[in-house]
């Protein structure tokens, strides 16, 4: 009897195991083997030590069916990358056993599909820090000399169509069957337009924007159909109504396993209400929390309250306390949800009620979905018991194959929206709410205006990528018109796709229609007029400060953190910058301040800058983790103080402290931080009257308070419904509350939790 009972426990060991897909009990890991020389060197820091986590699968026969009680996870935390490539495989585990792939070993994943034994094919990690590559071997990184490239009329290397990626059509000499043999036609229309990239599909890829970049990597990687999806900050650069998209499509997509989808987020990202189990990570690769989402997030806002000082209990400070010490501050006081009307901010009553609602709900989709197969089921075999000739239409739809029916489904939908789309009027529908009386101070129509744009419209072919028409208000020619002027604080908006990024090359002249479009930069154009000379490249943009995801992409890998910040006096990235001694102070004085978010080796006690100098043995910008490199870039944006700033998503991966004094710091200088004021030649004053700065994101917690205007461009698919430019002045810092988020992008029933 013994014999039988543990034989018995065995196999239910193993058929558990056989259902886990990644498994890690126990395990630490290292970028190297952790040898004795190299065990805790600064390179081969141990991370998640003593981690353990398991990703359930679903078993084959269940693909395809809606499963309401399977766990949907998130990773939380200002660099949820290390913890995503430790599920995808990368980094050496010690011990060797402590992560394996359980349900990649059994023999029904053999049977069905044998490619995804291989870890690489079945669980695929998808990272948006570069552009898409789209050349045979490229590295993932935009391909090119100089921002300018993406918008020259001829390439050879970056001349792929979107079509042309997704299907895999990227070689130079490309078989006439590549893909052909595991290419799901009907798989690539529900994601391309679920994704709307339907419309994009004859596009080279190096002219698609920032979001749009986003979406086809998703698209690439599900038409891969791996059996785990690691998407790594794929919010990040998207706009509130494209979240409101994709997410119920990842929703469908992981309910049905197809595939299961793991979302790495930053703390300032919303949280998808479908999200049931989450991992928070705290500083320096550790774990604060894992398990229900609710149970997490009230664990973590519980905290930020004792930080706020709201909660005074001696028992609660002393835990915070702890807490603090080993996993550094909360990573957010509340968090942000997204559901299918928009983005809602939550607090500790709203988080509990949540927890309810989805219990109710999901207990709701169990009932309706055992009644639903109950009544199909009749209702089929009712049809089969009828003469052919006597079947309704209804009777026959019950009948048809699953995929016949998602065809009908997907006809009837299309004239519904049809139907709807002719009856809907979206124009002006927050033009009432912007315009405030108490806006900005009339002076700022009296300074002196930096660049001027008159009725703009740039065109690839006979596709119009800005300056969509109708006109707009107060103008009779289509095309866009904007000023930007001394003391402009500006904020930039519009759907994926509606050529913001175009319009910001045309701001900084790396876009070639700045030659002959009508603009005029600090009251010149770009070509020579009578008596005047035409500015040149370089002219233009020493007096701007630009930090965007395309300077991240092009930008040298190989210089030290010293060099990353001089090269702003430089005429390109590479060359020698012509530095005055206030230049090099400065650079120190930059440098001390933000010492403890830059320097990789925090061990040393000292407050020299050698970690900081051009010694080939310190860190370069390629070794430095993303959120530092893309801080490193927006200090070199603004410290040489120019006329225009532009940050285009400039403070996306920033931890929400290092966020919040990036903020602080830009607005208000050196001495907000209380830095040391010894030398007051060489302080940052931060932005000054005399400035203008132009701002894109796609997260308002990343909004300087400053600003005080906003321009909405709208999207083709907008423009053709008669939606055309909106601009606004509003009260300082209005745009980043709730209310005027909301506002400007018609977003509904989005009022905040109090």
């Amino acid at each position: 009897m013994p014999t039988q009972l543990i034989r018995h426990a065995g196999e239910l060991k193993r058929s558990f195991l056989h259902d886990v897909l990644i498994l890690i009990r126990n395990g630490t890991f290292y970028n190297e083997h952790p040898d004795t020389s190299n065990a805790f060197t600064q390179t081969n820091v141990p991370l998640f030590n003593n981690l353990s986590f398991s990703l359930r699968s679903t078993p084959r026969s269940r693909i395809g069916k809606y499963d309401t009680e399977k766990h949907a996870w998130a990773v939380i935390g200002a660099n949820p990358s290390p913890f995503l490539k430790v599920l995808k495989g990368d980094y050496i585990a010690a011990p060797p056993g402590s992560r394996t792939y359980p349900y990649l070993a059994s023999e029904e994943i053999a049977k069905t599909d044998p490619r995804l034994r291989v870890v690489s094919e079945a669980v695929q990690y998808v990272g948006f820090g570069n552009a898409i590559s789209n050349g045979a071997g490229g590295s993932g990184r935009m391909q090119g000399a100089y921002l300018s490239a993406r918008y020259e009329s001829r390439r050879e290397v970056t001349d792929w169509t979107l079509l042309q990626y997704l299907k895999g059509e990227t070689e130079l000499n490309p078989s006439e069957v590549s893909g052909d043999k595991s290419w799901d036609q009907r798989l690539f229309r529900r994601i391309t337009k679920n994704l709307r990239l339907d419309q994009l599909l004859n596009m080279p890829v190096s002219n698609l924007s920032n979001g749009q970049t986003r979406r086809s990597k998703i698209a690439k990687a599900l038409m891969n159909k791996p059996e785990c999806l690691l998407l790594d900050e794929p919010f990040m650069g998207l706009d509130p109504p494209t979240l409101t998209l994709l997410s119920p499509m990842l929703k469908d997509l992981h309910g049905r396993s197809t595939p299961n989808i793991v979302l790495g987020l930053r703390p300032q990202d919303p949280i998808p209400d479908w999200i049931t189990h989450v991992v928070v990570l705290g500083e320096n690769n550790t774990v604060i929390v894992q398990g229900d989402v609710v149970e997490a997030l009230y664990s973590i806002c519980s905290w930020a309250k004792v930080e706020r000082g709201e909660d005074q209990d001696p028992m609660h400070m002393r835990a915070a306390e702890a807490l603090r010490k080993t996993y550094g501050p909360p990573p957010f006081e509340r968090p942000t949800i997204l559901d299918k009307d928009g983005i809602r901010r939550s607090d500790l009553s709203s988080i509990r009620q949540s927890s309810q609602n989805a219990v109710e709900e999901r207990q709701s989709e169990r009932e309706l979905s055992k009644s639903l197969r109950s009544r199909q089921r009749h209702a089929r075999q009712a049809a089969l018991q009828k003469p052919v000739q006597e079947r309704t239409a209804t009777e026959w739809l019950t009948l048809m194959s699953p995929v016949s029916r998602s065809l009908y489904s997907d006809l009837r939908n299309s004239l519904w929206r049809r139907d709807e789309k002719q009856n809907v009027d979206r124009h002006g529908q927050i033009e009432a709410t912007v315009n405030t009386p108490d806006s900005i101070s009339s002076e700022a129509t009296a300074r002196e205006p930096l660049i001027e744009l008159k009725s703009i419209v740039v065109r690839y072919g006979d596709k119009v990528v800005l300056g969509h028409p109708p006109p707009q208000p107060g103008h009779t020619e289509a095309g866009l018109n904007l000023t930007i002027s001394q003391g402009t604080r500006l904020l930039l908006l519009g759907p994926n796709g509606s050529g913001k990024t175009t319009l910001l090359s045309l701001l900084t002249s790396d876009h070639p229609h700045s030659y002959s479009l009508p603009i005029k930069f600090f009251g010149r154009t770009r070509l020579p007029e009578p008596g005047k000379l035409g500015l040149s490249l370089f002219e233009i943009q020493s007096r701007i400060g630009h930090s965007s995801p395309e300077v991240h992409a092009f930008f040298p890998r190989n210089m030290t953190v010293r060099r990353v910040l001089e090269s702003a006096w430089a005429e390109t990235f590479s060359s020698k910058p012509a530095l005055k001694p206030e230049n090099s102070a400065l650079v120190d004085r930059f440098l001390r301040i933000w010492r403890p978010e830059l320097c990789q080796t925090p061990d040393k006690a000292d407050d020299s800058l050698a970690w900081a100098s051009d010694n080939e043995n310190h860190p370069v910008f390629a070794r430095l983790p993303f959120g530092t490199q893309r801080l490193l870039l927006l200090l070199r944006a603004i410290i040489k103080q120019p006329d225009i700033i532009i940050l285009d998503e400039a403070f996306s991966g920033l931890t929400s402290a290092t966020r919040e004094k990036a903020l602080k710091f830009l607005e208000h200088g050196d001495t907000s931080l209380g830095a040391e004021t010894a030398q007051r030649d060489i302080t940052f004053p931060g932005l000054t009257q005399q400035q203008a700065l132009v701002v894109v994101s796609h997260v308002k917690e990343e909004i300087p308070d400053a600003v005080d205007e906003y321009i909405r461009l709208p999207s083709a698919e907008e423009a053709s419904e008669g939606k055309t430019v909106e601009m606004g002045r509003t009260r300082k810092g209005w745009v980043k509350t709730d209310e005027g988020w909301n506002a400007v992008w018609a977003l509904r029933n989005n009022t905040a939790s109090t």
